[in-house]
């Protein structure tokens, strides 16, 4: 018996009476409500002795078979599991085959349900993983292995089992150890996280190995040739080797999941039901079923950020530990410059190769693992958070950080190059007063207040970024006034190491106000480096120490953000 399917399960399968046309379109039955689909859209008549289906075109806007457009009044032949779309490249529909069969049909409640000797009660499935200890399965219980081993059989058969094969324990042949239900108990369809936009497509089971994927030029282009889709129905699939690959991980038992930053719904530039209709109908182009990810928001689930990976490994991956050994990431933003290949523009960014290095996983780009092209020479950041694994100290020789005399240090670096970490940790909390433009919010006050603390006799430490010899000259004239010296503590901090701590500073949830981007670029403009001419009586160079609450945010300090 033929039947038609939906690709996203918007409705049961729609049957195909042999030799009898079926004339199909918006309705309840497909549950197709927009006026692009005419009520009576396609013809559909099943020969099942060549298992095949005619289709006939009778609305007014095309339907397609592939990349093809059908037009009114034209026919195309199609076979089991050709799929069709209603209107071009919209609500997908795949021809099936059922066998009728009066045998008693094999569930899994006949396999772990009760005997017939037993209680008739029936046992039902967990919609949960349901987790099972090796010794549940051993040799040492009463269940036979040939028993166990026609278990496996089946749920192998069904793809719901975790099947692990590994020596005894008295290192003895090798068997199969039954590990748990892989079905996905997620509700079927979108939800929505807090910037986060999630789908779990009909009958997806989750999976120990992830198959993890970008969208936006790894998996779809535009159709138009376009850089930026000019809405949502301007896309076609990379590469005609995508679908194979994608079907294959599926028989391999990988579970596919697309993780893609999607600023423009949080924008407001792309409207979610838009989105949610093209993601449904590129699923349904592939025909896989996969978990898609759509972070709409900043912060610690934007890529290369990996709050979405945690998000997966905790909550949408059904209990089940991902081993990252056999886990892996492809995308198209990975650092390659321009001209990688003849013509090739340069990556807009590294963020896809960066998220799986933040993960520790292997990376690919969709060139090497669709089309298995050779790896292609790309750049780095130039910053490197592990660079600063090497900062053992913060001055050369510590037990000169703190002079005797008295004495004026102006503190000089980008903002979030640690001045005052230095200034309040060291400094202050060793005598120094503490002179801040972000409390006194005026420089004259500023200069007021080292004057005052000067004669009353204390140490000053000037905790601003005090870029140029202008700013700088204020407090070396207040030091020269009153006859001490004055040092300038020169933090070792470029401008891209500083715009990553801040950015850590806002994932890490300090308190820290976030400093915006313009404000390191007009430092790094008005920037003049410290010179002894300018009447410092030492130029201290001072490296950035980071200090860790818990090994969490230390890890997160190491990983490239976003």
């Amino acid at each position: 018996m033929l039947q038609l399917r939906c690709c996203n399960d918007r409705h049961e399968p729609i049957p195909l009476p042999n030799g009898v046309p079926v004339i199909l379109g918006r309705s309840p039955q497909t549950k197709i409500i927009e006026k692009i689909c005419s009520r009576k859209q396609v013809e559909l008549t099943a020969n099942y002795e060549k298992e095949s289906v005619t289709l006939k075109h009778l609305g007014t806007n095309p339907s397609m078979i592939g990349q093809q457009e059908i037009a009114k009044g034209h026919e195309k032949k199609l076979k089991v599991g050709d799929i069709f779309y209603f209107v071009v490249q919209q609500y997908p529909h795949e021809i099936i085959k059922t066998q009728k069969t009066t045998a008693e049909k094999r569930t899994i409640d006949s396999y772990f349900g009760p005997s017939s000797s037993e209680s008739k009660t029936e046992t039902p499935i967990p919609k949960k993983a349901k987790m099972v200890n090796e010794d549940e399965v051993s040799d040492d219980q009463s269940d036979d292995e040939n028993k166990v081993a026609e278990k496996l059989k089946f749920l192998q058969s069904k793809s719901l089992s975790i099947v692990k094969t590994e020596k005894s324990k008295d290192g003895g042949r090798e068997k199969n150890v039954f590990r748990g239900w892989i079905k996905s108990d997620y509700p079927v369809g979108w939800e929505e996280k807090e910037g986060l936009l999630i789908y779990h497509s009909p009958q997806l089971y989750n999976s120990s190995k992830i198959a993890a994927f970008d969208m936006d030029g790894t998996i779809i282009t535009t159709a138009s040739g376009r850089t930026f889709a000019k809405d949502h129905n301007d896309w076609k699939i990379l590469y005609a080797e995508v679908p194979g690959k994608l079907k294959k991980l599926q028989n391999d038992q990988y579970k596919i999941v697309i993780i893609t930053n999607q600023l423009g719904i949080g924008k407001g530039k792309l409207q979610p039901k838009d989105f949610k209709t093209k993601v449904e109908n590129i699923l349904g182009k592939l025909g896989i079923k996969a978990q898609v990810i759509a972070i709409t928001k900043k912060g610690p689930s934007r890529k290369p950020n990996i709050g979405t990976w945690t998000w997966l490994a905790k909550q949408g991956n059904g209990g089940i530990p991902i081993d990252m050994s056999h886990s892996y990431y492809v995308g198209d933003a990975a650092g390659r410059p321009k001209d990688w290949a003849p013509k090739k523009k340069k990556d807009f960014s590294c963020t896809d190769r960066l998220f799986a290095m933040n993960l520790e996983i292997d990376f690919k780009t969709p060139e090497e693992y669709f089309l298995s092209q050779k790896p292609v020479k790309f750049n780095m950041p130039e910053f490197d958070p592990k660079s600063v694994i090497d900062n053992k100290v913060l001055i050369k020789n510590m037990d000169e950080l703190i002079s005797k005399k008295q004495e004026v240090v102006i503190m000089v670096g980008y903002p979030a190059s640690g001045k005052s970490t230095v200034s309040k940790d060291y400094l202050e909390a060793n005598g120094y007063t503490l002179v801040n433009r972000d409390t006194m919010k005026t420089w004259q006050k500023c200069v007021a207040a080292c004057t005052r603390f000067l004669s009353e006799g204390k140490s000053v430490v000037v905790d601003n970024t005090n870029a140029d010899p202008e700013s700088r000259k204020r407090y070396i004239d207040c030091a020269k006034a009153r006859g001490c010296d004055c040092r300038c503590f020169a933090m070792q901090v470029t401008m891209e190491h500083a715009r990553h701590n801040n950015k850590f500073r806002e994932l890490s949830g300090s308190d820290h106000d976030k400093v915006p981007d313009m404000v390191f670029y007009q430092y790094r403009k008005a920037y003049k480096e410290p010179s002894m001419k300018e009447g410092f009586s030492s130029i201290v160079k001072v490296n950035f120490v980071p200090n860790f609450k818990n090994d969490e945010l230390k890890k997160q300090y190491y990983m490239f953000n976003d």
